[in-house]
């Protein structure tokens, strides 16, 4: 009997391995949202979008984002002495 469960566990993975499709649960707001995405995508590039492309296009956009992020907290070469006048001279504007 054991050795069946694990023969049938494996016979249900395979099929998903080799199809290349995953099947998730998403509530009904995300798969709105996702639609909305999709829309707006279509719109865009003329073709049609589901949700691959959808998911794709998010996470290239994280990874972007990410990407811009680390550029703008990179140490930066500036007199130190500059900065804190503009500080000050802003501060003395505003008051």
């Amino acid at each position: 009997m054991y050795s069946v469960t694990i023969i049938v566990s494996i016979a249900n993975i395979a099929p998903m391995i080799f199809m290349g499709t995953t099947t998730i649960s998403i509530s009904d707001d995300l798969r709105s949202q996702l639609l909305k995405v999709a829309a707006e995508l279509q719109a865009k590039t003329g073709e049609k979008a589901d949700y691959d492309d959808v998911v794709r296009y998010l996470l290239s956009r994280v990874a972007r984002d990410e990407q811009l992020f680390k550029q703008a907290c990179a140490p930066v070469s500036v007199d130190i002495s500059r900065v804190r006048a503009e500080l000050r001279k802003g501060r003395a504007e505003d008051k």
